[in-house]
């Protein structure tokens, strides 16, 4: 028993000893970093020390957060003083009170210039303190910390990882009366004594931003959540039974909801009918309240275009499933570019996707992506794994989300080609139709814009989208076909048939001879010539197929001199079913030149390992944007 006694009130020391410790925190009076590596010699600023503790006490009458920054950075170059001489003494935008805030200068002699405590300046709105520091030079180290006390926050997401190298990050964290967790990137090591918790990184590289990345994933970061022990909500079996939970719907009654499902008049459909006939009619004519929007009370669910709120929307998908006895799971996923869904618990401070998935089918019914019909899950989350909830045994599982095949998103383009007789003028007809995930998308956009912009918003989307922003013609004509959201489901191609004129933009003269910019009609393409070299394998957002045909009819008096221009063939090699391709081919018939392009992007992911051959694809489409066919007068 006094064993038991003595334990408790060491804790309680210890507690108290964390709350006295971080609100009297200061620095060493002569400080020494680590040694910056040969490889950041040469970079603009290099972080010498990112430092950061979070205390956290709730319980009785006393319940705060006190924050402890301190940071230091040594300036390299003078151009870059004015990014980093500027500091505001806030953290997650709650600042209750500033209890301490110091900054200093240390030259490269290591004379140390402490900052007077007169040259803070505090805003009148929103109270925060700030300082600049001045008389910074090349070479000098720039050092701060500040301690500030501010309401708890249930979480939090500390970015360490910058544009330039970090050398040492930590993070410490102490707590009187609740549980405190943190979820860290690989980088981080983690230790800690008597209820203290300090994780380390060293020697984070720049942050490198690069195309279809998984930048936010990849950041070197570390997540907090805060919680009252004994109540962990947040374990997948507490959390994912709440959404199968009845439901409590805001704005109408669970009679209109049943209501609703009679007058859909779903009788002996096969599920797959039933099912497209509930989404069809939801995606069609129920939209989110937006922000600053006032609800209103739905008295007939059937009486077409209204508004609800997301969760309102979410639960009717739900309530209907269960009506109908159709079998279900709500499943969680995340963005594979933001993050991964966690093992054990919903990580609030992540964006998480939630989803029904449709048992007997095997498909996903998607109530918050308005674009999206029911089928494949949306895009982002394709191939990644996510958490599902079986209601009949009380269990939650993995779930690996599909991919979608190439086939499924199809972007085929026809250009038809003719000059004027003095060859200045091209008059071109383009149809442009796209399936997939790009039809919907594309859909989804055209509708929007169609109800909410004018129309030379929508001309200016439609000629940047089909011909790219750097090709200078006038779109004469445009039509839509296919809008209603019900092709989603058959994937019925969304088309757009364009007539357009262009002014010089085509035709070069080299001599005697024509030339002709029949790859420009493909419309802007990405190139990886400036990118030799990548950090993070290649993810794009879906497997997808280019088909483009282009028929030009050869001008009277010409005859094709060369089209070789037009002819490229680059493909990557291993996998045959995973990898990507461009083939373009081109062939006079009669009076015209046929070329076609097919270019093929077979899955969504190219490792690292890869990249030089996913780079020959992505320059090859973009140097047939240049390639011309040539013309020479007949003999």
């Amino acid at each position: 028993m006094m064993k038991r006694i003595a334990l408790i009130f060491v804790l309680l020391v210890s507690f108290q000893s964390y709350s006295q410790e971080i609100k009297s925190y200061t620095w060493d009076e002569k400080p020494t970093f680590k040694e910056i590596p040969e490889e950041y010699k040469n970079q603009p600023a290099v972080v010498l020390l990112d430092k950061r503790w979070i205390h956290t006490r709730v319980g009785g009458y006393a319940f705060a957060t006190f924050g402890m920054n301190h940071f230091a950075i040594k300036i390299n170059k003078a151009e870059e003083i004015n990014k980093y001489n500027k500091i505001k003494a806030q953290d997650n935008g709650y600042i209750r009170d500033v209890r301490d805030f110091h900054a200093r200068i240390i030259k490269p002699n290591g004379e140390i210039k402490l900052l007077p405590q007169d040259k803070i300046i505090e805003t009148t709105e929103d109270k925060v303190k700030s300082i600049v520091f001045e008389g910074v030079e090349a070479g000098d180290i720039l050092e701060y910390y500040f301690i500030i006390k501010e309401n708890p926050m249930s979480y939090g997401v500390e970015v360490f990882q910058k544009e330039i190298p970090v050398l040492l990050a930590e993070f410490t964290h102490t707590q009187e009366g609740v549980k405190f967790e943190t979820f860290a990137s690989s980088e981080f090591k983690e230790s800690g004594f008597n209820n203290k918790s300090v994780s380390t990184a060293t020697n984070i590289p720049p942050y490198k931003e690069e195309s279809n990345a998984r930048n936010i994933k990849n950041l070197v970061k570390l997540i907090y959540m805060v919680s009252t022990p004994g109540m962990d909500i947040y374990n997948w079996s507490t959390f994912l039974p709440r959404y199968l939970s009845k439901p409590s719907f805001q704005y109408f009654k669970k009679n209109q909801a049943r209501e609703f499902i009679q007058n859909l008049n779903i009788g002996n459909e096969s599920t797959e009918e039933k099912l497209i006939k509930i989404d069809e009619y939801i995606k069609t004519n129920f939209d989110f309240i937006g922000k600053g929007e006032t609800a209103q009370k739905i008295t007939n669910l059937n009486g077409g275009k209204q508004k609800l709120t997301a969760s309102d929307v979410f639960d009717l998908y739900g309530f209907t499933l269960k009506e109908l006895k159709i079998p279900y799971k709500v499943v969680v996923g995340m963005s594979r570019f933001e993050g991964e869904v966690d093992v054990e618990k919903f990580v609030v401070p992540l964006s998480h996707e939630f989803m029904y998935y449709i048992i007997e089918t095997e498909k996903f019914l998607s109530p918050y992506e308005k674009y999206l019909s029911y089928g494949y899950p949306m895009y982002e989350v394709q191939g990644s794994k996510g958490r599902t909830y079986n209601h009949a045994n009380k269990e939650n599982y993995e779930i690996t989300f599909p991919i979608a095949p190439a086939e499924f998103t199809v972007n085929e383009t026809q250009s038809n080609v003719s000059l004027s007789d003095d060859l200045t003028t091209a008059t071109i007809e383009k149809n442009y139709s796209n399936t997939g995930y790009d039809g919907q998308l594309f859909r989804n956009w055209v509708k929007y814009l169609k109800e909410n912009e004018d129309e030379k918003t929508l001309a200016d989307f439609v000629k940047k989208r089909i011909f790219g922003d750097e090709f200078d013609l006038k779109i004469t004509n445009y039509t839509f076909e296919n809008q209603e959201f019900k092709y989603n489901y058959t994937n019925t191609p969304y088309t757009i048939k364009v007539k357009a004129e262009a002014k010089e933009s085509l035709t070069e003269n080299a001599g005697n001879l024509v030339l002709v910019n029949l790859g420009k009609l493909i419309g802007k393409q990405a190139n990886l010539y400036q990118e030799t070299e990548r950090k993070w394998d290649v993810d794009i957002n879906y497997a997808k197929t280019y088909k483009q045909k282009i028929i030009f009819d050869i001008p009277k008096g010409y005859e094709v001199e060369s089209f070789k221009d037009l002819v490229i063939d680059k493909k990557m090699g291993g996998d045959e079913s995973k990898n990507c391709s461009f083939k373009s081919t081109a062939k006079v018939e009669g009076n015209q030149l046929v070329v076609e392009v097919l270019e093929i992007y077979k899955t969504i992911n190219y490792p690292i390992e890869t990249y030089q051959d996913y780079r020959n694809v992505i320059n090859a489409s973009s140097d047939f944007t240049k390639a011309s066919v040539v013309l020479r007068p007949k003999k």
